[in-house]
């Protein structure tokens, strides 16, 4: 019989994010009957709670400094799943930030945006690098970022009790050139942003495209219009930062650096609905194309919805968007599949036929050209493990 181990959780289980975490943590401590948890304490509690004291090993969100001199002082196995304190040296294992600025720049641009903004706080360190990631994929394309920060220095607050947001952040919306795209650090922020421009009379999406991070579904839906939002790899962070505990338990030296877990991918709702294209017939040929990207779409049958000639159409496209018609039936379909591979079990055979491809094949060529990887390469990625199923 194996020694039982204890295990503490100090996780903010408030949120959505972390509450997908501690699904991870269970899911990897299935085969590891003798683990043993206690009772989930809030960061707060920890810092002042003895209880944890007496676990050989801790999974922690550590939002505030107190905590983290406290955990880095203590002679047992730590794991940390927040990107907050900057700097902090506890092992980690926590969501890659910067394909998550790319996935919001890209979203942007793909709608045809020209002006953009990030509003979020200055000192949190998934801000800061989700920040640099979106301005360093716009700067690629041209394109620049305004800011307008929360206030520096308030703690993460699990129970939402303050409004994150001044009384400056109305002016600066007003202010803006529209339409724009307005990326915030998280949905709790987004759906006060939805608020101030419905106070303010913004329309969303029309005059600001709004997209958040986590998709937490319940303040997606409650905001008005629903909010889109970056997904996040909760579940497989979570997972991961249990697969850590459990090696640093058998005597492993901690990593140098954060483990890193890429985002997911982008759940699209009604506040960044839009085409913020002027040419009339490439909006038309790119809400055909999106709208059947599950079907093995060719240009020829964008031409037949378009009263346009192939080149003027496509020398149309570069204009408005940078690429060519070609090249947006091709993006439509991998983002389709990327969706499918991410969020659903099917076989790999029927994601390739739901995304418009004409046999699984294909889309393997077409992955390992666009994104470098196989698609079961890219399902094991978004995942954390091989989910068994076959081409």
């Amino acid at each position: 019989m194996s020694r039982k181990i204890r295990i503490g959780l100090a996780i903010n289980h408030n949120y959505t994010f972390y509450r997908g975490a501690l699904r991870g943590v269970a899911r990897y401590a299935e085969s590891k009957p003798h683990w043993l948890f206690s009772s989930i304490v809030l960061e707060e509690q920890t810092t002042h709670a003895v209880g944890w004291r007496r676990r050989e090993g801790l999974i922690a969100s550590v939002h505030t400094p107190e905590l983290a001199r406290r955990l880095s002082a203590w002679r047992r196995p730590v794991v940390n799943i927040a990107a907050v304190l900057p700097s902090l040296k506890l092992p980690s294992v926590r969501v890659d930030n910067t394909p998550v600025g790319q996935m919001a720049a890209d979203h942007f641009l793909e709608r045809g945006l020209r002006h953009f903004a990030y509003l979020g706080p200055p000192d949190h360190q998934y801000s800061i690098e989700r920040l640099a990631a979106f301005r360093q994929a716009l700067q690629a394309a041209g394109r620049s970022v305004t800011c307008h920060h929360t206030p520096a220095h308030v703690p993460l607050d699990p129970l939402g009790r303050q409004w994150n947001l001044d009384q400056g952040v109305q002016d600066w919306l007003r202010k803006l050139p529209k339409p724009v795209g307005v990326f915030v650090a998280g949905d709790d922020i987004g759906v006060e942003v939805s608020e101030v421009c419905r106070q303010a009379g913004l329309r969303i999406p029309e005059d600001v495209a709004l997209l958040g991070v986590d998709n937490d579904d319940l303040n997606c839906e409650l905001a008005r219009p629903r909010l889109s939002s970056v997904i996040l790899p909760a579940e497989r962070v979570g997972y991961e930062a249990a697969a850590l505990l459990d090696r640093l338990l058998a005597g492993e030296r901690p990593p140098a650096a954060p483990i890193f877990v890429p985002p997911l991918g982008i759940a699209t709702r009604r506040s960044t609905e839009a085409l913020a294209i002027e040419d009339p017939h490439v909006v038309s040929a790119v809400r055909y194309i999106r709208e059947h990207a599950h079907l093995p779409l060719r240009v020829r049958d964008v031409l037949r919805e378009v009263p346009v000639g192939r080149r003027t159409l496509d020398l149309r496209f570069r204009k408005a968007l940078g690429w060519g018609l070609g090249e947006e039936i091709r993006r439509a379909h991998i983002e389709r599949a990327k969706r499918l591979l991410a969020r659903t079990n099917l076989p790999l055979k029927a994601v390739a036929l739901q995304a418009g491809f004409s046999d699984f094949r294909h889309m393997a060529v077409v992955f390992r050209a666009e994104l470098g990887q196989t698609p079961h390469g890219f399902r094991i990625h978004m995942h954390g493990v091989s989910d068994g199923t076959a081409p």
